[in-house]
């Protein structure tokens, strides 16, 4: 957990690598609003997914703090997360 983000992770037997974006309507009752964050986070770890192998279900589920955040801070909270949760190799 960390200020803006929520990350729960679980083993898929094999299936692949699947990810999934949980925004809630507590954080914005607009569905654009909520849709153009699930992209940001698309995009923000989009530049990871190499180096997430596995056969990993991964949910990211946004915190209300999110609302405002750019790209940049939320590729470096998703970093720190899937660092902490050992899912991404450290630097």
């Amino acid at each position: 957990m960390s200020r803006l983000l929520i990350l729960a992770w679980a083993s898929n037997n094999g299936v692949g690598l699947r990810i999934g974006f949980v925004i809630s309507k507590r954080i914005s009752k607009h569905a654009v609003e909520r849709n153009h964050l699930k992209r940001l986070l698309g995009e923000a770890i989009r530049s990871m997914l190499a180096e997430l192998s596995g056969n990993w279900d991964i949910v990211i589920t946004a915190r209300e703090q999110i609302i405002g955040a750019d790209l940049p801070v939320l590729r470096q909270d998703l970093t720190t997360l899937l660092r902490r949760a050992k899912l991404l190799a450290p630097k």
